[in-house]
């Protein structure tokens, strides 16, 4: 997919002086920004994020309508104040959202504080799992796609099925034993119909507590929507426990938060397992192609870990 190099400062700041007008006091580039370029804007009276989408034909259009879907389900997520689908001058879409105040979850907190936060991160994301889609997943996202969520395929097993092979195959030689990437082939293909029995839903795609934010104790919002997609309703929760304990071990508060406002079966719980599982197998995939490091050490644990736990369900 082509990508736009990084735009001047000087057109960021044309662009950012051209939405606010003589308020801006300061512009810097926010190095965490991957899949969009970031930078952080000071008025004076509040701090603001320009996003700018690189790829040449997309939009931000479907994540706009995400987070104003989002804020009039009482979901807390930061607030778009200007957008476009394709500024001019830069030729590129772009975003900008209110600053969502303090930081990731895990950092400064106590354990009790830790899980309180957790728990009201997992009722959000409950409600954010209720947002309906066409399809299943990446969310289409070219200028048009503002009006309807709609996900790249039309079945979930495409989406199940799509990596999984090719993942399963590299992982095998030497990430994985091959008696452990066999066995997670046969789990896999025997829960897919579990896996896909919903009606597609929003999911975050990247949720772990990084994108959970708080400020002295109390949560304050979820963050970056940049990866939503089509899936199940559960999808997040897998995503989430396969990421879990990288600070403390959330997830049992998380879940607690989200059967307060969608209750949780046993069949869910085993479905949350299989998409543990398979989160994991894909993040493997990817990783292990890339560099070796923490993030492959826990991914790999992570997995054996919910091998061991699906085991003693079926």
């Amino acid at each position: 997919m082509h990508k736009k190099q990084a735009p001047s400062m000087d057109k960021v700041e044309a662009v950012v002086h051209q939405i606010l007008g003589g308020t801006v006091l300061g512009i810097e580039r926010e190095t965490q920004g991957v899949s969009t370029y970031v930078y952080r804007i000071e008025t004076g009276k509040e701090t603001l994020y320009l996003r700018i989408l690189p790829e040449h034909e997309k939009s931000f259009a479907a994540e706009v309508l995400v987070h104003n879907l989002l804020l009039q389900k009482g979901v807390r997520v930061p607030e778009v104040v200007y957008f476009a689908n394709c500024d001019e001058s830069l030729g590129m879409s772009v975003m900008l959202v209110r600053e969502i105040p303090g930081t990731h979850a895990g950092e400064n907190l106590t354990r009790e504080e830790y899980d309180a936060v957790l728990m009201d991160a997992g009722r959000q994301i409950a409600l954010a799992n209720q947002v309906p889609v066409d399809g299943y997943g990446w969310i289409q996202r070219g200028k048009h796609d503002g009006k309807v969520l709609r996900g790249e395929h039309s079945k979930i097993k495409d989406v199940i099925t799509e990596f999984l092979e090719p993942d399963l195959s590299f992982l095998s030689e030497g990430i994985l034993p091959a008696n452990e990437a066999s066995r997670i082939r046969s789990i896999l293909e025997s829960g897919a119909p579990l896996m896909g029995r919903h009606e597609a839903r929003l999911v975050h795609g990247d949720f772990d507590d990084s994108h959970i934010f708080q400020q002295h104790g109390a949560f304050t919002a979820i963050i970056d929507f940049g990866e939503i997609q089509g899936s199940s309703p559960l999808y997040d929760l897998g995503h989430f426990k396969i990421h879990d304990g990288q600070r403390y071990l959330g997830y049992p508060a998380l879940a607690e938060g989200y059967r307060e406002v969608a209750a949780l079966s046993a069949e869910d719980q085993l479905e949350i397992d299989l998409w543990a599982l398979w989160v994991g197998v894909r993040r493997l995939g990817i990783i292990g192609r890339r560099h070796p490091g923490a993030y492959l050490n826990h991914l790999r644990q992570a997995v054996r870990k919910e091998l061991e736990c699906i085991g003693s369900k079926l």
